[in-house]
């Protein structure tokens, strides 16, 4: 009797003793960067091939403009002055158009930037308008 008790407890000792396995995950791999393309300049200097952003979407270049305080200007003076270097202009036969480009410019708005071009035509033209 004595010697099945002992067996018993030795197996319920070395059955308390094992710890059940999770499932090991690996552990996840780390993304690395895109290694930019580059072209050798000069002896120390690398110059990266890729557009900027400003290249590639003209909207999310930065601008930065003071108007002259002294002229009575206009909506559409501002866009015109903000669209000068872009390649993008108004639509000049839209009503719409025309009807914001008529209004007088706000003097908070007589100096704006540094901002993208984007936002700089949504902050002239106000909530009201969409940009197509």
């Amino acid at each position: 009797m004595a010697r099945i008790t002992g067996w018993v407890i030795t197996l319920l000792m070395l059955g308390g003793c094992t710890v059940s396995q999770r499932p090991t995950v690996p552990a996840p791999k780390p993304t690395t960067p895109p290694v930019p393309e580059v072209v050798r300049y000069d002896r120390y200097l690398l110059i990266n091939t890729r557009p900027d952003e400003a290249q590639r979407n003209p909207l999310h270049q930065i601008v930065n403009i003071n108007l002259p305080l002294n002229l009575k200007l206009t909506v559409g003076d501002a866009f015109t002055w903000l669209l000068k270097q872009s390649g993008y202009s108004l639509c000049i036969n839209d009503h719409p158009t025309q009807f914001l480009a008529g209004k007088p410019l706000p003097l908070s708005q007589y100096r704006l930037g540094p901002m993208r071009l984007e936002e700089a035509l949504k902050t002239l033209a106000g909530p009201g308008w969409l940009m197509h």
